[in-house]
């Protein structure tokens, strides 16, 4: 059995996994087999194992509700841990929302709305989790993460903990702290503001019509591919190279929203690779503008 996975269930510190897939876990529904996949049910026994296994040299990536991932074709020979199904998700002093890695940005849209508490519809757009949203300043419909952020606490490499207020994240356009280190984010604190339910809700719902009606939601997708230059739209530049709907095997740019790269049924991680290097060459030449993949690229 494998050391790690045997001193998870000898600890109880939650489920473990081996030779899993990350066709499995993400939203793309691509990508190779998995050495070990670590469920914790409590951010104490994460960290109970994050202890033991800090001192084992083995690749670690925290994984949330798989969407904005490209994870490679290849054997991952590490541990993908996933906080999904932590006993508690958040919880809630006043206007003040702590919420755990695990939780569902979406499920917390419509917890806020039901509860009288906006500032939040914007979550509702966005299929991740909250440590996913902190880690990429997560946006849609004009606002961004940063915008409702308190602080975060965050465990660094080497296993020391340390909160985080906003300012010290450094929020930019889809960019974070976390993104310049090896951090994980343990919670994170909110601010919402107390509003009529009836009308947050009527928010939500035209929100939801006009993603439905604007993005590939029901195909295999891992959300918009390409970050927006300065002063152009990704989705724009990739129409005017006239790359809606271009296809390599069964990875394409999708017919509904150019910046949405879809998996039509066995794409391998390959194909979406080289859909991205194609695209980016393509808007390169014609525009001078250099397209930045928005994904995470995992194992490459």
């Amino acid at each position: 059995m494998d050391e790690l996975k045997q001193y998870i269930i000898q600890n109880k510190l939650g489920e473990a996994l081996e030779n899993r897939s990350f066709q499995e876990y993400t939203t793309l529904q691509v990508g190779g087999k998995i050495r070990l996949l670590y469920f914790p049910d409590s951010i104490d026994n994460f960290l109970k194992f994050y202890d033991y296994y800090k001192n084992i040299d083995q690749s670690i990536f925290v994984i949330g509700a798989g969407s904005n991932i490209l994870a490679s074709d290849d054997y991952f020979d590490g541990v993908v841990v996933n906080f999904s199904r932590l006993i508690v998700r958040y919880y809630r002093i006043g206007s003040t929302f702590t919420c755990y890695p695990g939780c569902s940005v979406v499920l917390l849209a419509h917890h806020l709305a039901k509860m009288g508490f906006a500032g939040g519809e914007f979550l509702a757009g966005i299929p991740a989790t909250v440590g996913g949203a902190v880690y990429m300043n997560a946006g849609a419909n004009g606002q961004e993460i940063k915008d409702i952020l308190i602080s975060a606490k965050l465990l660094s490499r080497d296993g020391t903990i340390k909160e985080y207020s906003n300012a010290d994240l450094h929020f930019g356009y889809r960019k974070s702290l976390l993104q310049e280190g090896e951090y994980i984010v343990l919670e994170a604190k909110f601010r919402f503001t107390p509003a009529p339910p009836e009308v947050i809700l009527e928010r939500l719902q035209d929100l939801k019509t006009k993603r439905r009606s604007s993005q590939p939601v029901e195909e295999k997708c891992a959300g918009c591919t390409f970050q927006n230059p300065p002063g152009h739209s990704a989705w724009q530049l990739i129409d005017q190279i006239g790359f809606r709907g271009y296809r390599i095997n069964q990875a394409q740019v999708s017919q509904k929203h150019s910046n949405f790269l879809v998996n039509k049924g066995g794409a391998t991680a390959k194909d979406m690779l080289e859909l991205i290097t194609r695209i980016q060459k393509k808007v390169k030449e014609k525009f001078a503008i250099d397209l930045k993949c928005e994904w995470i690229l995992v194992n490459f």
